[in-house]
């Protein structure tokens, strides 16, 4: 790694955190031990089902409602119940810290959490090296790697888990692959975008694969049996949760229905995921990570859009840079989306020491800074979009005109 690289690398996570610490503190949500979080929910629920008490009933929600606002939400006349909306399986990874008070899972989860997020980058890449190292602190200088650890984001505990669920399937340990697969769908917006490719992988060449498939199916079924033992009729009660959250204040629509509308935004959606399919299904041979990286992408326009939830891409960011003389020998086209992608990068880390730089002027000047942290992150995921879906033209290309491009194969 060169000297000037990494003096700009330490000089984005410094801005990028100075920039984050500052929003989260007046906004009320930072890395201070006690203060309810995002993982809050997780280990309340974690709690209830360790004492037997339903994680979806009113007393959970209330409980979390008094450790988000210091009173109940109809005492204070807001509209926010603070239910629990995720599957039973989803505290199953972090089940034993419910017998802790929260104080000290918090600084847990934050620790594991960081050591997801820094073992994520070798396990894409497969190698230990100075460039992994270059990409892992600019991982951690990342606007929605910093709030996903600021807010204990349950993103970046699922996101490590399928990574970590890819690195065992290449390695060749297909069962172990599988468990962390079916553990890592506790969160499903942000495992299915990579286990589709990999379940398409394992369909490619069943008789070599099919352990994996299999294993996958078992595992999941053994968790969901597991969480109606524990809390008997969950499902029926997490979908009315999940009804009720996607009509609060925390949810976005998704960046095809921001831009679009609904009616235009849901054909598009439609669209984008018949493509992602059949491109999946056609270039099921190729380079896995590359799979993971286009539907990863695409993905990320046709699910709610929430800052935090970028963090995934981490896997079309890590493709493209370790193929950014392969994508130039592509042709124009692939030249043009790479400098795109390259200046939205620029953007992506100017945008933290701007922001930062604001905070210290007038309001419009914080009032700008506020707005970075919110849609800083768009301009980025357009771009690798783009990149991606010109990847899928120019394998379809090759197929039918010339040599395809070399394989990088899982084993």
């Amino acid at each position: 790694m060169k000297l000037r690289t990494a003096i700009l690398a330490v000089l984005c996570l410094a801005a990028g955190w100075y920039y984050a610490l500052y929003i989260s503190s007046t906004g009320g949500v930072g890395l201070r031990p006690g203060v309810t979080n995002d993982s809050f929910l997780l280990w309340n629920a974690s709690r209830a089902i360790l004492h037997h008490t339903n994680p979806y009933s009113t007393e959970v929600a209330e409980q979390n409602q008094v450790a988000a606002y210091g009173a109940t939400a109809n005492s204070l006349g807001i509209v926010s119940d603070q239910r629990f909306a995720y599957p039973i399986q989803a505290t199953f990874p972090l089940l034993p810290l419910g017998l802790l008070d929260f104080r000290t899972a918090d600084k847990i989860v934050f620790w594991l959490l960081l050591a997801l997020v820094a073992l994520s980058t070798g396990w894409l890449r497969g190698v230990w090296d100075e460039t992994t190292l270059l990409y892992t602190l600019l991982a951690f200088a990342s606007y929605p790697v910093i709030v996903g650890l600021q807010m204990r984001q349950p993103t970046l505990l699922f996101f490590g888990l399928i990574v970590g669920s890819f690195a065992l399937l290449r390695s060749g340990r297909l069962i172990l692959a599988a468990v962390l697969a079916a553990l890592s769908a506790g969160k499903p917006q942000i495992a299915l975008p990579v286990l589709l490719p990999m379940l398409v992988w394992a369909l490619a060449r069943w008789h070599e694969r099919k352990r994996f498939a299999i294993a996958f199916a078992a595992s999941l079924l053994a968790l969901v049996s597991i969480s109606s033992f524990v809390s008997p009729g969950w499902m029926p009660e997490w979908f009315a949760s999940l009804r009720g959250y996607s009509h609060s204040q925390f949810v976005n629509p998704s960046i095809a229905f921001l831009f679009l509308g609904n009616k235009l935004g849901l054909a598009v959606s439609a669209v984008l995921l018949f493509g992602l399919a059949a491109t999946l299904w056609l270039h099921r041979e190729r380079d896995l990570l590359l799979q993971m990286a286009i539907s990863v992408a695409i993905f990320s326009l046709i699910i709610p859009y929430q800052t935090y939830n970028a963090a995934i891409l981490l896997i079309p960011a890590v493709w493209v840079a370790d193929n950014v003389h392969r994508i130039k020998d592509y042709g124009a086209v692939n030249q043009l989306t790479l400098a795109v992608v390259r200046v939205a990068f620029i953007e992506f880390w100017l945008a933290n020491a701007v922001g930062a730089l604001l905070l210290h002027t007038t309001p419009l000047g914080k009032s700008i800074a506020w707005r970075l942290s919110e849609y800083m992150v768009l301009p980025l995921i357009g771009s690798l979009a783009a990149m991606m879906i010109v990847q899928c033209l120019t394998l379809y290309r090759a197929q039918h005109r010339g040599p395809a491009p070399a394989k990088v194969q899982a084993n």
